[in-house]
């Protein structure tokens, strides 16, 4: 008897053991940082596309009147942008500045953080990334670069000082606490609000994108 429950014992233990091995083998955010590390471009790429996707969504959602029709080609746009612009150019801009910082001009700690913040927001990125994004979803929608420069014009300085209220400090706590290899995700993940801000933006004026 004694043997019989031995027995029983192991295979309890066994079961429970591969349990916790299945368990942690199929985590969505363990295998989430595995692909990460395999390949960071495509899979931060990807998560960028979908996070704007639904930073779109969620301005429609918001905006749209009752009786309107969804727009999924503005959604659709907004995917592509994300995926194929925007998370390529970011993942390299992230590395850089990390790299520039750390191996250039040997900072590390708060000081490191703010002056990646200063480089994010203030030098090139923020802007062009604003500049960008104004500019290609409406030729991804269809229009022409005359509206697309006229879209740049009318919404640029609005959404560059409502971005300058909310992401340096934003920045200050991704770079200061985050891995640089999860700071574009934790900016995207904050960017769901603001992509939906943008998507509202560029879409609540008398011309809005169509």
């Amino acid at each position: 008897m004694a043997f019989r429950m031995r027995i029983l014992v192991s295979r309890w233990s066994n079961c429970s053991s591969n349990s916790v091995v299945f368990k942690r083998r199929f985590s969505p955010m363990t295998w989430y940082n595995q692909q990460l590390e395999k390949s960071p471009l495509v899979v931060k790429s990807i998560t960028s596309g979908v996070l704007f996707g639904v930073g779109d969504v969620i301005a429609q959602w918001i905006a749209k009147a009752k009786d309107d029709p969804f727009d999924w080609k503005r959604t659709r746009s907004a995917t592509i942008y994300g995926t194929f612009i925007f998370g390529p150019l970011a993942h390299y801009h992230f590395n850089f500045i990390d790299w520039f910082t750390r191996s250039k001009l040997r900072l590390a700690g708060l000081r490191m953080a703010f002056v990646k913040m200063v480089i994010d927001q203030f030098t090139y990125w923020t802007p062009m990334a604003n500049v960008l994004y104004l500019f290609t979803l409406p030729l991804l929608l269809g229009h022409d670069t005359g509206y697309a420069k006229d879209n740049v014009r009318r919404n640029l300085l609005p959404i560059l000082k409502v971005n300058w209220m909310v992401w340096p400090l934003v920045q200050i706590v991704n770079f200061s606490f985050v891995p640089v290899a999860h700071q574009l995700n934790v900016a995207l993940l904050v960017s769901l609000v603001w992509v939906s801000f943008l998507s509202w933006k560029t879409a609540h004026n008398p011309n809005k994108i169509r």
